[in-house]
């Protein structure tokens, strides 16, 4: 296959792992591809893409629902969340996807198999539609307590809840409680720094991998703490098949051994 170029967008990006795990899975795909971190601020995407010739993008914060909007295509997890982490060039502009809903679902499968009441959102952001949607597509009945720093903030979630027909509940942070089975924290990097802390019986994903959230995560037992990087390769594997060509749920050659070293990858 011709080399192709990516690249990971968002602000700040230097923390980034995509390169990591993106060119540990080239290397077993023996594709001649590159793929690189580039800092785009918020609100200046759409200035950034008509000036690049790069083949596709991973997107991160603060720009997935702006990536959502410049499209010319949009996929259907896109057209419910109003948010896109993959773009891919096509001869029309790009294609938007969310391979967000996927990594979070195939972080938290073995979870979401057990008793799931309640769901304890902290955020209510572009990563935290995505969460919504993961859990309610599995566990529909559930409470998703959403905890937010402003809670006009939350307008969008509780819209996509409706369109979901989930129950929810908003409250400040400093509300934050302990009796909820699973916990995903969306926050940026320090902000959960403002919760209360107490023991957690229950099972937590930390989308954010950048640290910083080291009280809530010690509040957890660490057998039951799930990694933000679990969630980053499964999302990363999905944007690979489509930077492949391949529709989202159409396997890579050597599959297994792809995800095997994306996984190696962060551990080196």
């Amino acid at each position: 296959m011709a080399s192709k170029t990516f690249a990971v967008l968002g602000d700040p990006i230097g923390h980034s792992l995509s390169p990591v795990i993106h060119e540990a899975a080239y290397k077993v795909l023996g594709l001649d591809w590159n793929y690189e971190a580039i800092q785009v601020s918020e609100g200046g995407l759409r200035s950034f893409l008509e000036s690049s010739t790069i083949d596709g993008f991973s997107v991160t914060m603060p720009l997935k629902v702006e990536a959502a909007s410049l499209a010319a295509k949009t996929d259907a997890n896109v057209i419910l969340t109003g948010v896109s982490n993959t773009l891919v060039r096509n001869t029309d502009g790009f294609a938007a996807f969310n391979t967000d809903i996927f990594g979070m679902s195939k972080a938290l499968e073995a979870v979401l198999k057990n008793k799931v009441e309640v769901v304890a959102l902290i955020g209510a952001g572009a990563t935290a539609k995505s969460a919504m949607v993961a859990v309610a597509k599995n566990k529909p009945s559930c409470l998703f307590d959403i905890y937010v720093r402003d809670e006009t903030r939350a307008e969008d979630l509780l819209d996509l809840a409706g369109d979901l027909g989930v129950f929810t509940s908003v409250h400040p942070l400093n509300e934050f409680s302990n009796f909820q089975e699973l916990t995903i924290n969306t926050l940026p990097q320090g902000a959960s720094s403002t919760l209360p802390v107490s023991k957690q019986d229950g099972y937590l994903l930390n989308v954010n991998y950048a640290g910083s959230d080291h009280e809530l995560v010690a509040s957890f037992d660490s057998q039951r703490v799930i990694k933000g990087q679990t969630m980053l390769v499964w999302q990363a594997l999905q944007q690979i098949r489509l930077f492949s060509g391949l529709n989202l749920n159409e396997e890579l050659p050597n599959e297994d051994l792809v995800v095997k070293a994306m996984f190696e990858a962060l551990n080196n």
